[in-house]
This record gives structure tokens, C-alpha cells and sequence, in this order.
């Protein structure tokens, strides 16, 4: 029998032995079978309990109380490691290194060190084998939710596209090569923000399971006491994070996900970041939608958040758009006479992954990821400045980028793309209107019709509708022509953008026979 065999075996025991067969009707049965099968499944259930999309609260909170219980590698192993992966001794390599580690975990352990120049550093060293160990389990917990007579009620449970997603998220974590790209690009996105530091990054001694980088001392930034003993202002740095967490949403699409006190310290009279293993990612359709949503949940535009929550959604099924506006009418209505400081944004954002989920739609990962990053966020920021909102702090950022961020093409294409679903639905009625009247004259209930003329109705509605489709064309083109002209691109006449005032003259003569058609008709 091969080894993953023998653990094939092992995890469907463990799995059916705490109530598989019965979907796990108990969420303290899967917090136990996760415990027992080892540190890959308790990453699993870590991973999990941030998915409201996927899993009932019940489930969230108990997976919740799943932590790391692994005894720290021998130093003898962490020594080869460092020493095989580098291609040099520890004492070429560092003037001192900590035997006894800072941390450790599931996948890796973290010394304290210092560099031939006396520069001191933490080497994040990974565990041996455990990169085999977690990918085995993973594809066999995929194979197991795959298997005819198990998978019934585990699908459900725990999709198998899910599984792929934390198979990939793993992969990416178990090789520091990805976090030493994220250190490079976090910090250049905040390069020109004075008050964020992000440590050096010593890429001549990183690899797959090796990561150096610099040891920064500073004030945990909820040690209060100390903060205020330095004459910090604690508004201001509740401030700073919280607008500073929100660019780096709406900007920059590129966040730390994992923003939790012992991840942040001060130093300097600046807001220092640690540990960037754990990264979301929005691109711009995503962030773009969740503006959106934040838009229409303020101004009320319900039709506006459900189309948001069904861009940002991956269907898991046929997913029915009238339920899922229901549901998000109702959350709005829980919350349309709450001011925005007083929203709770985790509930909020339970309540509509909870609304997606029920409508067979599954919210990406980065999105969850960004979810506990905001909560985590929130809770320093009301530790460090109680009067600071993020979420009063969130509304007027997420409006001024819905605009700002736009381009004159894009606010043009958007114009042209409502006036193409205008137009469509308007030849669709058309279409169908001989259908309609058909259905009047020949149908089986009893309706005597006087339906002599009905040509002349029919020219004189198409009439109607071809001036509708114009006008619709015509305040287009004006739309348009004002934004290029406000955007001021293009070659300028009369010191107004050319292509603008060809729109403007355009919508004037179409305007002026718009005019003369209507005139001639003898009807307004």
C-alpha cells in the first residue's frame, strides 16, 4: 500500500467517522475531523471560516477556534535547510542567528538574525517537506469529495472549486518567492505615502523555502501607553491607517490581508507593515463593482447593488436575479434609516455573501480575504482612535474613485453601451408588437375589437418609437460631446476640443429635423 494511499484511507475514515454521511450536521464534528487529520486541514478549516458565501455562521465561528499546534523543527534541520537552499554556511551567511525561533507554525518557523554587516534580520525558514505533505492532501481531499458514494453531501458542504482555489492560494504560500514580490510591490505602491514604511528585502539570500528580511523595531501600534509617551497623536494614526487601508483597496487593487496588531508597529513617526504572506489581489472590474455597491447602498439604488453583487459573483448554478434583489432590498432596509458610522461593516457584508450564497452565487477569494482584512483593521483602529470610522471614511472614497477613476472614452462607452441596451429593447418591443395584437384579435376570451385603422396605429407608433430611438441618439451625443469637451482631449477649435463640437453640431441639426418632423406632423 503507497503512502497516499494509506492517507487516502486515513482521511476518509476520520471524515465518515465524525458524520460525513450526514453532511456534518454538527459544526464541532468538522472543527474535530479537521484537528485530527493534521496541519493541512486545519489550514482548510482557517481558510474556510472567512467564506460566509460558502459555509453557515454556525460552521464560521467554530471553525474560527482552529489554531496551528506544531512543535518548533530542530535547530540541526533549520541549519541544513538555510544552508542547502542558499549554498553557504550559516556563519558565512549571518554574524549571529537565534537558535530558538521568533514563531512558528504549520508551514514555517522565523529566526532572529543578524547579516555579516551587523544588519539584523528575520529568516523565515520553511518547514522540510511539509510542500509535499499539504499538496498531497489537498488532492486527495479534492479526490475524496470527487468519490461517487462520499462526495453527496461534502460537495455541498465544500465545493470542489473551492478546493482549487485553496490548493492554489497553498501553493503560492508554501514558495517565499511570492512574498518577497509582494514585499517589492507593496512598497511601491506606497513609495510616495510619507507616513507607510514597508522593511528592506534582501532578495540576494531568498529562495522557495528561505525568505531574509530586515528586522524592524518599533511600538506595537496598541501599546497606547507607549504611543502616547511619545507624544503620538492616536487620531491621526487611526486616520492614516484606516485612509491608507482604503487606498490600497481602491487604488492599488493590492492589499495586506492580514493587518492585525502584531503585524503593525510605529517607528519614525510612520506606520510600518510586517509580514506579507498573506496578500489579496482586486483587479479592476472587481473594484470597480464594489464602488458600485457601496454607491448604490448609500444612495439607495438597490437595482445598482444587485447588478454589483452579480458582477462580483461566480455562479454556482442558475442564479435567480429576483430573489437575490429581494434579498438585497431587504438588507438595504435594515439599514435605510442607519447613519453610516453606525453600520457594522462585517454583518453587512455577512448578510450579502449569505444573500449570494442562497442564490447559487460563490464571492472570489480575495474578496472574502478583504472581508477579514476589514474586520481585523477595524478592530485596531478601534483600539487606537475609538472616534475614527472606516466605513464613514470608506462612502466618500469609494464615490470620489466611481468617477474619478474614469476616463472621457470610458464615461463615453458607458453612455453608448445604455443607449445599445435602449435600442435593443426598444426593436424587441417592436418585434414582438404584431405578436401582441395578434394574440388580441385571435384570442380565446370573448373581446369583440373595433380594430378598423389599426395600420395607420401601427405607422403612427412606429412613428413614435423611431423620434424615441432619435432622442434617445440625440441626448447621447449631447452626453458625450459635454464629457470630451469637459476632458478636454483631442485637437482644439475655438479653444474647445474638435470632436466635441462636431458632437455638439451634430446633435444640433438632428435636433432642428427632429424638430421639423414633429412641426409637419401637426402633433407635439
Amino acid at each position: 500500500m503507497t503512502s497516499e494511499t494509506a492517507r487516502f484511507r486515513k482521511i476518509v475514515s476520520v471524515l465518515i467517522r465524525h458524520g460525513l454521511a450526514s453532511g456534518f450536521a454538527d459544526p464541532v464534528h468538522l472543527r474535530l475531523a479537521f484537528e485530527e487529520l493534521g496541519p493541512t486541514f486545519v489550514k482548510v478549516g482557517q481558510m474556510l471560516s472567512g467564506r460566509p458565501d460558502i459555509l453557515p455562521s454556525e460552521y464560521l465561528s467554530e471553525l474560527q477556534k482552529l489554531q496551528d499546534r506544531v512543535r518548533p523543527e530542530k535547530f540541526e534541520i533549520i541549519r541544513s535547510t538555510v544552508e542547502s537552499s542558499i549554498g553557504r554556511t550559516l556563519e558565512d551567511l549571518f554574524s549571529e542567528f537565534n537558535p530558538s525561533p521568533l514563531a512558528s507554525g504549520s508551514i514555517a518557523q522565523v529566526h532572529s538574525a543578524k547579516l555579516r554587516d551587523g544588519t539584523p534580520v528575520v529568516v523565515k525558514v520553511r518547514r522540510p517537506g511539509v510542500r509535499e505533505t499539504m499538496l498531497e492532501d489537498l488532492r486527495i481531499l479534492k479526490k475524496v469529495a470527487t468519490v461517487a458514494n462520499v462526495a453527496g453531501s461534502f460537495r455541498v458542504l465544500i465545493p470542489l472549486e473551492v478546493i482549487d482555489e485553496i490548493y492554489q492560494t497553498t501553493e503560492k504560500e508554501l514558495d517565499f518567492r511570492y512574498e518577497a514580490s509582494n514585499v517589492e510591490k507593496f512598497r511601491r505602491n506606497n513609495e510616495n505615502v510619507r507616513f507607510i514604511s514597508v522593511p528592506r528585502l534582501f532578495s540576494e539570500f531568498t529562495r522557495e523555502d528561505v525568505l531574509v528580511i530586515e528586522h524592524v523595531d518599533g511600538i506595537k501600534i496598541t501599546d497606547l501607553d507607549a504611543l502616547t509617551a511619545e507624544n503620538y497623536d492616536l487620531e491621526d494614526i487611526g486616520v492614516k491607517l484606516a485612509t491608507n487601508y482604503l487606498k490600497q483597496i481602491f487604488e492599488d487593487g493590492f492589499f495586506h490581508a492580514d493587518p492585525h496588531p502584531g503585524n503593525i508597529i510605529i517607528r519614525e513617526r510612520k506606520i510600518v507593515y510586517l509580514d506579507f504572506g498573506m496578500m489579496g489581489t482586486l483587479d479592476d472590474k472587481l473594484r470597480q463593482n464594489l464602488r458600485l455597491f457601496l454607491s448604490g447602498l448609500v444612495e439607495g439604488d438597490i437595482s445598482a447593488m444587485t447588478r454589483a453583487a452579480v458582477r462580483i459573483g461566480v455562479p454556482r448554478g442558475e442564479v435567480n436575479r429576483d430573489n437575490l434583489r429581494m434579498d438585497i432590498e431587504r438588507i438595504y432596509y435594515e439599514y435605510a434609516d442607519v447613519s453610516v458610522s453606525e453600520i457594522d461593516i462585517p454583518v453587512l457584508a455577512n448578510q450579502v455573501f449569505q444573500a449570494c450564497r442562497a442564490n447559487n452565487l460563490t464571492i472570489p477569494k480575495d474578496l472574502t480575504m478583504l472581508l477579514r482584512g476589514i474586520v481585523t483593521l477595524q478592530g485596531v483602529v478601534a483600539r487606537v482612535a475609538p472616534a475614527v470610522n472606516v466605513m464613514e471614511l470608506a462612502v466618500p472614497y469609494a464615490r470620489t474613485f466611481l468617477i474619478g477613476n474614469k476616463d472621457a472614452a470610458a464615461m463615453v462607452r458607458e453612455q453608448l453601451e445604455a443607449l445599445a441596451r435602449s435600442s435593443r429593447a426598444t426593436a424587441k418591443l417592436l418585434l414582438r408588437l404584431p405578436e401582441v395584437i395578434d394574440r388580441i384579435l385571435t384570442g380565446r376570451n370573448k373581446v369583440i375589437l373595433e380594430h378598423s385603422g389599426l395600420d395607420r396605429s401601427v405607422a403612427a407608433m412606429n412613428r413614435m418609437v423611431n423620434r424615441l430611438v432619435f432622442g434617445m441618439i440625440l441626448s447621447a451625443l449631447l452626453i458625450g460631446s459635454s464629457i470630451l469637451i469637459n476632458a478636454r482631449v483631442g485637437p482644439a477649435v475655438w479653444g474647445l476640443p474638435m470632436i466635441g463640437v462636431i458632437g455638439y453640431v451634430g446633435a444640433a441639426a438632428m435636433g432642428v429635423w427632429l424638430l421639423i418632423s414633429i412641426l409637419r406632423s401637426g402633433k407635439m
